[in-house]
């Protein structure tokens, strides 16, 4: 009995101390400067980096650069949603983007329309819904990043470091502001009932003296109208209240401009061109 009870002591302390003297060892790469995020899908392990995304098929012992079509290498996030790849870039005054990759990092294409802010510091998946942490808050994507949807409402600190979801909340990590909590359901249903407004209509475009503006709106919450020139600066603003309105662009330059329809809860861009 006595031998019996020693070998049942003895061997969990045995195994607690191969624990406790198990190490961290380097894995073989990558050389892209500091991983600013690390994901995984199955036995591909992808690292996010400022010069792009590595790819790695055998735990760590090689790593692979991923990085065709994105025009932007400093890789803040990364989230996985299927056989989708999402990848946040981090603005170093070059512009920035969320990229998708359909095919483990073969090929990405910036998927942007809405996003109204050129840092994504974070992203975070909930089903087939993307959520998007920015210098302007949180933005939410449902349909694989075609459209964004600003959902801000109550949230005074809008630079939005980390997102995180738990049960039927999603948390926000704010620059300064500490931690906002949002129940999913609630910004879902934004999402389902403000998503189609994001799609709006210029003509003529390239336009001269002035343009139309066609939205299909179904509430009749105030808009703003805002006109960016290629730097980013706001020069133009206007408050509408109707479904097609005529916009004055006499006192425009020749060049290519960027129109900005947003609200409270949503937001969606198109690029204006005026030509003379």
């Amino acid at each position: 009995m006595t031998k019996f009870f020693l070998i049942s002591v003895l061997l969990p302390l045995i195994g607690l101390s191969s624990l406790v003297n198990a190490q961290w060892t380097q894995t073989n790469g990558p050389y892209g400067g500091s991983i600013a995020c690390v994901t995984s899908d199955g036995t591909n392990i992808f690292a996010g980096t400022r010069e792009g995304v590595f790819l790695s098929i055998n735990n760590g012992s090689s790593w692979t650069a991923v990085n065709n079509g994105l025009t932007n290498p400093n890789v803040s996030s990364l989230a996985i949603s299927g056989t989708n790849i999402f990848a946040g870039t981090y603005d170093t005054g070059g512009g920035s983007d969320v990229f998708l990759s359909t095919n483990n990092g073969t090929s990405w294409t910036a998927v942007n329309n809405g996003l109204t802010n050129t840092s994504i510091v974070a992203l975070t998946i909930s089903g087939t819904n993307i959520f998007a942490g920015t210098g302007e808050g949180v933005f939410l994507s449902s349909n694989n990043g075609s459209s964004w949807t600003a959902v801000n409402n109550g949230l005074t600190s809008t630079s939005v470091y980390s997102l995180v979801i738990s049960g039927t909340n999603i948390y926000a990590g704010t620059g300064g502001g500490g931690v906002w909590k949002r129940p999913l359901s609630e910004m879902l249903s934004i999402s389902e009932t403000n998503i189609a407004l994001l799609d709006f209509s210029i003509y003529p475009n390239p336009a001269s003296e002035m343009f139309t503006l066609n939205m299909n709106i179904s509430n009749n919450a105030d808009l703003t109208l805002n006109i960016y020139n290629v730097m980013g600066a706001l020069i133009k603003s206007e408050t509408l209240k109707q479904n097609q309105q005529q916009i004055n662009t006499k006192d425009l330059s020749n060049g290519i401009y960027l129109v900005e329809i947003k609200s409270k809860e949503w937001s969606g861009k198109q690029k204006l061109i005026i030509q003379r």
